[in-house]
């Protein structure tokens, strides 16, 4: 008898309980979307661990490594603790202490309400795309144990998901998330103990080549220094401004309690991200191979080697990891819609009517990921588009927002809208540039660690942006005009 379906049912049961607990204590806007700001280090670090703590972390990053090594472990667990090193030094303190409920909020405060929209356009797709590969995820997970297939799954994982989070807000999402995380800690755990028992797999039989941290193209070479430093860019840099994350910590009851918990976050994130990737690299060597690509090695492979019960561990740890970062990505979303996009239309709105709003937003971005993750992508190709999208400029005026008096909205402005353009025509404007003045052959001629290709968009989308946010503020302030939005 299969237990998982029971196993799962229950679990969503679970889920809808809390939702419903946490909406009693849902009077206000503030309570909706950063919980009240009742949030302890404890709270804020299981909850940006599990809300980060995604599908590309666990069915993605296990199957990656398991077909490419460690150069495909760049963003997990590496880049993304990384990420959320840099996020609690030099943003959880500063943007708790405005007093915000989304970043964009901040975009308002400091630069003005045309940087605001921009702003809350450019990140919404972003996580947008996030939500979609953890639906997918969830799709898998799904359809691998059950009869169903892979639409009717995503169509009931979409409904079941939207209900709850419509329902308890960040409250009941923060409880989910400790509860999820410790589920999910738990199953990695077993699952790990499970590989590391076996006889099938050795850290002897790992090929040299899979320890390298350096990525191979078709022909075998090295990828280009650009390329390379795109890939942990995007991570690194380009999953700063998510609200996903961001959410938890402004709902820390002080500044301080905000960055303790981003630095507990990011160990949690290090040692448990080790795992898939530590099960990635045995199973390669062991010669698993899964049945229906990357995606479905790690599902496969604790099916084949844990009994029954303990399968039903590792598979609530997956629906865990996968459930924690789709609910909080939704509410994201809606969090600026609603605050960024709605509410400087319609201000004098109620804070009940705010609620609603919230909510009805929350389904509609449901509806949206849904029909995103039924598109045929990758969870590691939308996982991609979702850190790189339009965030180049976002990290780089909020950066100069946070820790610099330079520059006001039109800066601001310059950089958002030049860092979207070059995350689509940044590649072919370098190499048209340098081909015109150098000629083609010299352009042909440069070293393969300088070569610009499709690979390393994201890094002259960062360059491009910080390059158009100090030339439109040196401008501007030496024309004797403020420098920064009062």
């Amino acid at each position: 008898m299969n237990l998982l379906p029971f196993a799962l049912v229950a679990y969503l049961v679970m889920q809808f309980g809390i939702a419903f607990f946490a909406s009693r204590f849902i009077k206000v806007e503030a309570d909706y979307f950063v919980a009240g700001r009742k949030l302890g280090v404890f709270a804020v670090a299981m909850s940006v661990f599990a809300t980060w703590f995604g599908a590309e972390a666990v069915v993605g990053a296990s199957g990656s490594v398991a077909e490419q090594g460690l150069s495909a472990s760049s963003a997990d667990p590496f880049g993304y603790t990384l990420c959320l090193l840099a996020m609690a030094t030099f943003i959880a303190f500063k943007l708790r202490e405005a007093g915000v409920m989304t970043f964009v909020d901040f975009f308002r405060q400091r630069f003005g309400p045309t940087a605001n929209t921009l702003a809350a356009l450019l990140s919404i797709p972003s996580s947008l795309f996030w939500a979609s590969a953890q639906l997918l995820a969830l799709g898998y997970v799904v359809s691998e144990v059950t009869t169903l297939d892979l639409a009717t799954c995503l169509a009931i994982a979409t409904v079941v998901i939207v209900a709850y989070t419509a329902v308890g807000g960040l409250f009941g999402d923060v409880i989910t998330d400790i509860v999820q995380g410790s589920i999910l800690i738990i199953g990695l755990v077993v699952l790990l103990i499970a590989v590391l028992a076996s006889n099938d797999f050795s850290f002897a039989n790992i090929a040299p080549e899979q320890l390298s941290f350096v990525a191979l193209d078709e022909t075998g070479a090295p990828v280009s220094l650009l390329a390379t430093l795109n890939t942990w860019m995007i991570p690194v840099v380009g999953s700063l401004v998510v609200q996903e994350a961001i959410s938890r910590f402004l709902g820390a009851t002080s500044a301080s309690v905000a960055r303790k918990g981003c630095y507990l976050a990011a160990a949690l994130y290090l040692v448990i991200g080790s795992i898939p990737v530590i099960i990635g690299l045995l199973g390669a060597a062991a010669g698993f191979v899964p049945d229906g690509g990357p995606d479905q090695f790690l599902p496969q492979l604790a099916q084949q080697y844990l009994d029954p019960v303990l399968y039903v561990i590792v598979m609530g740890a997956l629906v865990s990891a996968i459930l924690s970062t789709v609910d909080t990505t939704l509410l994201a979303i809606s969090a600026i819609a609603t605050r960024n996009l709605v509410e400087p239309m319609a201000p004098n709105l109620s804070q009940k009517s705010r609620v609603r709003v919230g909510r009805v937003i929350t389904a509609l971005t449901g509806i949206a990921a849904f029909a995103t993750a039924a598109s045929g992508e990758s969870i590691q190709g939308l996982v991609e588009i979702a850190s790189s999208f339009g965030s180049a400029g976002i990290v780089v005026a909020l950066m100069f927002g946070l820790h610099s008096k330079l520059g006001d909205e039109r800066a601001a402005v310059a950089a958002l809208l030049t860092g979207l353009a070059m995350s689509f025509f940044g590649n072919g404007v370098v190499s048209w540039g340098y081909s015109l003045f150098a000629g083609e052959e010299a352009a042909a001629a440069l070293p393969w660690y300088f070569q610009a290709n499709d690979e390393s968009g994201y890094v002259l989308a960062v360059l491009a942006a910080l390059v158009a946010y100090m030339g439109v503020a040196l401008v501007t302030a030496r024309g004797g005009r403020p420098v920064a939005a009062e």
